[in-house]
């Protein structure tokens, strides 16, 4: 009994570690754009005409990368449409639960067209897509689609001029869930006036936690999920050798 017991433990504390250690964990800075599919990424152009350009590696000359090499960004370009509405997704692994994503973003400085940028998560997890708006080509009154998935964040949403951020600035948004999440280069009225539309990059995409912020107090030490995690498993290994040891 005290066998099955001690084995129990074993394989509670072995499915406590995996789940904790398949939780939302990503790291990508975009070192080689071209590979993103090899590692389950997806780019779905879902404009109303679409256009010569595509997500592609980024221009050093254009400015340099947030972090790591020159180029070591995505980018994404008005090009990507040859009408009036751009939209063009870019579906992230499965990644399973998922508390924030983190990411870095920016366009050209002194830009004179607006941009953005729009986070949307799948809770069920289906990747089936949208044209951003319905009865393209439309005008801002043409009401959303994105398919599957739901807005949970933008990016200069009413694409003010110089809404969108001119230098790397860090966007960390709460997702607390399972699904499938995606960025989506989402703008409308390119093709006619205002003629909205220039450039935008990300760089350093994470999932987790994002960066803390300067706190006024002094904040009270707390126990991680990884330290509850160990307490636990050390809980239920440490019971059964007790008791064996008791009898001895």
């Amino acid at each position: 009994m005290k066998t099955y017991t001690l084995a129990l433990s074993f394989f509670i504390c072995g499915l406590l570690m995996v789940k904790q250690s398949h939780a939302g964990g990503l790291e990508e800075g975009f070192e080689s754009v071209n590979d993103l599919p090899n590692q389950n990424w997806t780019f779905e152009n879902r404009s109303d005409f679409v256009g010569d350009l595509f997500w592609s590696q980024g221009i050093s000359k254009l400015f340099a990368a947030h972090d790591g090499s020159a180029n070591s960004y995505i980018l994404g370009g008005v090009g990507q449409t040859a009408g009036n509405v751009l939209c063009d997704w870019l579906i992230l692994p499965d990644m399973g639960a998922v508390e924030q994503l983190n990411f870095y973003t920016r366009t050209q400085p002194n830009s004179l067209s607006a941009d953005r940028l729009v986070v949307v998560y799948s809770p069920s997890g289906g990747t089936t897509t949208g044209p951003c708006v319905n009865n393209q080509p439309a005008n801002i009154t043409g009401s959303s689609d994105f398919g599957d998935f739901q807005v949970i964040h933008s990016i200069n949403p009413n694409l003010d001029p110089g809404g969108y951020p001119e230098q790397w600035t860090e966007i960390n948004v709460p997702v607390n869930g399972s699904g499938r999440l995606a960025l989506v280069y989402f703008v409308e009225n390119v093709g006619q006036s205002p003629f909205n539309g220039n450039l935008i990059a990300i760089d350093s995409l994470t999932t987790g936690s994002g960066t803390p912020g300067v706190q006024d107090a002094t904040p009270v030490p707390t126990l991680s999920k990884f330290s509850l995690i160990l307490l636990v498993c050390l809980f239920l290994l440490a019971s059964p050798l007790y008791h064996r040891f008791k009898q001895r």
